[in-house]
């Protein structure tokens, strides 16, 4: 998908800003601490077996980028091409 925008749908980690907790009786974490699921629109400017890169932002010369983006493979849901 190199050099192709896309929209790419991911899950991201999420910490929990709590400091110490308590766990449950079950030694069980009971709070709503969960991935987030993203969506990023961009370029795809590097690729490798491990992740992709998404430019968010492209400049007048196509090769000045920002917002860089980088996805794990592992982490994405769907990588689709956009117009």
């Amino acid at each position: 998908m190199m050099n192709k925008s896309v929209k790419v749908q991911w899950i991201d980690s999420c910490a929990s800003n709590m400091g110490w907790t308590l766990l449950n009786n079950d030694g069980i974490f009971d709070g709503d601490v969960e991935p987030i699921k993203i969506t990023t629109y961009g370029v795809v400017i590097q690729e490798t077996d491990d992740f992709i890169v998404v430019a968010q932002n492209i400049g007048k010369d196509p090769k000045q980028v920002c917002s860089l983006m980088t996805i794990p493979k592992g982490c994405i849901k769907f990588c689709i091409e956009i117009e």
